[in-house]
């Protein structure tokens, strides 16, 4: 489910972020805490080796491998290859949310819940296991029966599905409402099917997004590049003792700065890895089943409980007077109301 914190953000304060950093679901650190215990696993092994069971000769010959990938360890450009990646990727996950269909301005409601869940239930894990078949759906009351057996009449020989068929359905009963008299004008049906048609391809653009993937290589690029990094640095950022000295000034045999900063990047890519299909099943991922929820009932409550039954208009308390009401918490907080930021000056 999506883990909301905006009441938790609501008002800037000094602890403020301080206390989102003490959720766990969703978090940076359920991401990374299973690989963070595999690389300083790691990384101790090698350094109690390094200080315990070499002879000084291997000593000196691991402190020059040591050196050698720590002057080198820049040439992996992570900041470049996750700062892209993360831009691309969030761009595709804004552009996927607004075109994935909220169901509040349309009439047509059993017609466009029924197109929405034949294209979500391809694309998202969760719909699938709650329509795992055609059947599902009609003993969901999604599709009648009548109407699978016209939906499974189209021809499926190219392989292509047919997430059109609903659309064209709703494009065809709004040309017979019209023709019957049911819509008032032209004007207004060709008003209603430009909707049907931004509907329908809004969620052409959300499968088109699930079937063609930012290319490949992109994610193996920034998964080789953080993980390399952090492989080069189990050995690069080892302490080593030179002439029985410590090359630094404190031997820091748990690696403090390294831990931070693997948290920080293995956490960015973490992100991109639950940004890049939010139709799966991670904790941040898209609410696909609430969606559909949503979209049913709010439909049905518009069509039979908000249609034609608008409040008789009467004169309001501001009718004569206009003075809005505070509670007196409220009331002394002051008010700033928009001005130009040179209007006051004479």
């Amino acid at each position: 489910m999506t883990v909301n914190y905006n009441r938790d953000a609501s008002t800037s304060k000094s602890w403020t972020f301080f206390k989102l950093l003490l959720k766990w679901k969703g978090s940076i650190w359920k991401a990374v805490y299973l690989e963070l215990i595999i690389f300083l696993f790691i990384y101790e092994i090698i350094s109690v080796v390094y200080r315990r069971a070499l002879n000084p000769f291997q000593q000196r010959s691991f402190e020059a491998l040591v050196r050698f990938f720590d002057a080198r360890l820049s040439y992996i450009p992570l900041e470049l290859v996750l700062g892209f990646f993360c831009t691309q990727v969030f761009n595709r996950w804004n552009k996927q949310y607004d075109n994935i269909g909220f169901i509040d301005k349309y009439d047509i409601l059993h017609i466009f819940s029924l197109h929405s869940v034949l294209v979500l239930r391809d694309i998202s894990m969760r719909v699938r296991r709650r329509f795992p078949t055609i059947d599902t759906i009609v003993a969901a009351g999604l599709m009648l029966p009548h109407e699978k057996e016209i939906f499974q009449s189209y021809s499926d020989a190219a392989g292509t599905p047919k997430y059109w068929i609903p659309a064209s359905w709703a494009l065809s009963m709004t040309y017979e409402a019209w023709k019957h008299g049911y819509i008032e004008s032209a004007y207004y049906k060709v008003v209603l099917q430009e909707e049907i048609r931004k509907w329908r391809t809004n969620l052409e653009w959300v499968f088109n997004y699930d079937w063609v993937p930012l290319p490949l290589m992109y994610p193996q690029v920034v998964c080789m590049a953080v993980h390399l990094y952090f492989l080069v640095c189990i050995l690069a950022r080892q302490q080593v003792i030179v002439d029985h000295e410590l090359r630094t000034e404190i031997d820091t045999f748990f690696p403090i700065m390294t831990t931070l900063q693997f948290v920080f990047y293995m956490g960015w890519m973490k992100v991109i890895e639950a940004v890049i299909n939010p139709f799966g099943e991670d904790d941040d991922d898209f609410e696909t089943n609430a969606l559909i929820d949503r979209n049913i009932t709010m439909g049905m409550m518009i069509v039979d409980e908000g249609y034609d039954r608008p409040p008789e208009l009467r004169r309001d308390s501001f009718w004569n007077e206009i003075h809005p009401l505070y509670s007196e918490e409220t009331s002394r907080i002051p008010n700033h109301p928009p001005c130009g930021s040179v209007s006051q000056v004479k």
